[in-house]
């Protein structure tokens, strides 16, 4: 191999090794990126996460209060009953309220 020859490699080798460095280090930046992204994520979903368990607390509170209403309906749909009930009772009792009955008919 000639001196020349000896010189266009070593270029050509200087080139190369420079390019692969460069490359080296746009991997290592891309990697510190995503690390960061990670970071970012693992504290976003954390977030996330205690957000979530606040509305299923609160979820838990409103499922509370919607028996509570319905509980409370319940006892108003018995009491409505035990009215009309005792309405019925009181109109049966009272004449005036009576359904009337057949009249006979006078024979001539």
């Amino acid at each position: 191999m000639t001196k020349l020859q000896k010189d266009h490699l070593m270029i050509l080798l200087e080139s190369i090794d420079s390019k692969v460095q460069i490359t080296m280090e746009s991997v290592s930046a891309l990697d510190n990126k995503i690390d960061a992204v990670r970071v970012e994520l693992k504290e976003d979903i954390a977030i996330l996460d205690c957000k979530i368990m606040g509305l299923s607390a609160r979820v838990d509170a409103v499922d509370k209060k919607i028996d509570a209403v319905d509980k409370k309906v319940d006892a108003v749909d018995k009491k409505v009953d035990a009215v009309y009930e005792e309405l019925v009772a009181h109109r049966n009792d009272t004449e005036l309220h009576r359904r009337p009955t057949k009249r006979l008919k006078k024979v001539a």
